[in-house]
Parts: structure tokens; C-alpha cells; sequence
């Protein structure tokens, strides 16, 4: 296999996860109905930036020392359980809308807090990181060039960051808001839900595994 063609293997396998819903998704595809555009993109630039973080290090091979730190790993995974949990606590008590175009004057600290929202969202998975190591292990190999490394890091930050801003504009059309609005109580429970799923399955995870 060429340096060219480990690169683009790298980003392919990573895209394919697009095709399974999860928190990552929930969490940008819920700001952006709820807050419009600029919400989804910061929501979708946070978990951009934790793929940022696990991809790299799965790249330098520190997966290895998570995965094997069972205590380590146990920890992550409640930590996450319980930050799901809350964030599906606020959305099931209709807190966990976030009115940005109706809040000109925090029209800095809303994207902040949405950034970190998304970021945290996709750290909270602790087992994200494993899954860039394998992906790794099957399309670089040791004679694999730096830079093709580094292009495949970069490959995946980018589609990341990519598909994340595209579901921001499909999910902030105002067809898109109007329907949202309509139905908002009955969406945010629904995705309170489907976060305390998540949150629960990290939690029991976590704590069987301690």
C-alpha cells in the first residue's frame, strides 16, 4: 500500500462512522435547531477537536497506555456517563436549549460554551480513541512516511470538522427551525433520552470495569 493510499484509507474508514448516529451528532445537529448556524458550527468544531485529540493520540501510540490503564479507562468512561447524563437532565427539564439569536449580548460566550459542549460530548467516549488505533494499525505501518501520518491526522480533523459544519447548515434552515419550534418539547425530550442512553451505557461501562 502506497503513502497516498494509507492517507485516504484512513479518511474512509474514519467517514464510514458518519453513517452511525451518536452523542456527536445529537449534540450538533440539536444546537443547530435550536440556536441556528453559528451554534451548530461551534458544537461541530468542539467534537472536530476532540477527534483532534484521540486521533493524535492514537497516532503516537498512547492509545495503547489508555487502554491498558483499566483503572484509567474506567474513569473516563464514568466521568463521560455522568456528563451525558446531566446534559440529558437538562434537556429533559427543557434547559438544554440555547436561544442564540435571541441573546445578541452573549453572542461570544454561547459559541464558547457550545464549543466546549461538543468537545467534551465527544470526549466523554473514551473508547474513541481505541477506535483511531485500530484504524491506524490497519493503514499505517511502521515504514509508512511522516507526512503521510500527519496528512491522515490532518485528513480526519478536517472531514470532521467538515461534516459537522454541513449538518450545521441542513439542520439551521429555517424550514428546518420552524418545524423544530413547533415540536420543540417532544425533539429535545426525545434527545434527552437518546443522551441518557449514551450516558448510561458509559456509566455501567465504567464501573463494571473498575
Amino acid at each position: 500500500m502506497t503513502p497516498t493510499h494509507s492517507v485516504l484509507l484512513t479518511i474512509g474508514l474514519f467517514a464510514l462512522t458518519f453513517l452511525s448516529p451518536g452523542p456527536n451528532l445529537l449534540v450538533v445537529v440539536q444546537s443547530s435547531l435550536s440556536a441556528g448556524r453559528a451554534a451548530g458550527i461551534a458544537a461541530g468544531l468542539g467534537v472536530a477537536a476532540g477527534d483532534a485529540i484521540y486521533a493524535a493520540l492514537g497516532l503516537l501510540g498512547m492509545a495503547a497506555i489508555v487502554g491498558e490503564s483499566g483503572d484509567l479507562f474506567a474513569a473516563i468512561k464514568v466521568a463521560g456517563g455522568l456528563y451525558l447524563l446531566w446534559l440529558a437532565w437538562k434537556m429533559l427539564k427543557g434547559g438544554g436549549s440555547l436561544q442564540l439569536d435571541q441573546a445578541p449580548r452573549a453572542s461570544f460566550a454561547m459559541p464558547t460554551n457550545l464549543f466546549l459542549r461538543g468537545l467534551v460530548t465527544d470526549l466523554a467516549n473514551p473508547q474513541t480513541v481505541l477506535f483511531f488505533a485500530s484504524i491506524f494499525a490497519v493503514t499505517l505501518t511502521t515504514t509508512t512516511p511522516a507526512w503521510a501520518r500527519l496528512l491522515s491526522w490532518l485528513g480526519v480533523v478536517a472531514v470532521s470538522a467538515l461534516w459537522r459544519c454541513l449538518l450545521s447548515f441542513a439542520f439551521s434552515r429555517q424550514r428546518m427551525r420552524s418545524a423544530y419550534a413547533r415540536w420543540q418539547q417532544a425533539i429535545e425530550r426525545l434527545a434527552g433520552v437518546a443522551f441518557a442512553a449514551f450516558g448510561a451505557k458509559l456509566l455501567v461501562e465504567g464501573i463494571a470495569k473498575r
